[in-house]
Parts: C-alpha cells; structure tokens; sequence
C-alpha cells in the first residue's frame, strides 16, 4: 500500500515513465491511466529498450481510504524475441505458490514482495548493465 491519492499515485507513475523515456537506452515509452468509480484506477503500458526487450506493465489500483492498494499487478519483461526474462505478478496459480506476490524467472517461480514499477525498472537496468 501506499500512502497517498490515486492522482497523486498516477502522477508518481507518469513522472517515473517521463524520466526513463529520456534514458538513452530507451526507445520509447507509452501509459495509459483510467480512472475508475470509487477511487479505483487502472495503470498500462509499456516500456521498450535499444536492444529489443520491452517491459509491459498493468496495475489495478484501489485508493478508497488513504493508502493505494494494487488489487492487481503484473510486470512483464521480455527479450526481442518474445520470451520472457522476468515476470512480477500477483494471479493465482496451480499449483499455487505460497504466496499471491510471485516472481517468474529463468530458475521459476519465487515469492517475493509486490514491487513497485521504479524497482522493476532498476532491476532490468541493473540486468542489463545499463546506467540510468
């Protein structure tokens, strides 16, 4: 959860999205937000790099008191070819793991805690050597 508005959350997001799209190992950068009844908020987009890869990212928000909760969430990054190199999500499996937060990667299926979209990002740049 996170302690402030579901604007103020969505502003956070954009803003985080317009300073990578200036790195110059980025090619371009796209968000959609929608605002939904109740405080509600769905976050999508994409984020695709020099060598190939694109992260693409959805997060379902709930902000009825004063926290941001993400009621839904995946990360997806995948090399030029389409198969995937890390993947962050909260769906349910079967078998299920331990926990709802789960990372995918080439060694399986981890718990994790849910991550934010910036600690994802400093992942795949850390990843892939780059320097932001």
């Amino acid at each position: 959860m996170y302690a402030l508005g579901i604007e103020e959350y969505l502003s956070q997001i954009q803003a985080l999205l317009d300073r990578y799209a200036a790195a110059s190992f980025v090619v371009s950068v796209s968000v959609t937000t929608d605002r939904r009844p109740g405080e509600q908020g769905f976050v999508s987009g994409k984020v695709q790099f020099t060598d190939g890869s694109t992260l693409y990212f959805r997060e379902y928000l709930d902000a009825d008191t004063q926290t941001v909760e993400k009621l839904m969430y995946v990360y997806h990054y995948q090399d030029t070819t389409g198969k995937m190199i890390l993947r962050y999500d909260n769906a349910a499996h079967r078998p299920s793991p331990h926990s709802f937060d789960h990372k995918h990667d080439a060694t399986g299926i981890k718990n994790v805690t849910a991550p934010t979209l910036e600690i994802v990002l400093m992942e795949i740049v850390e990843l892939q050597g780059w320097a932001q």
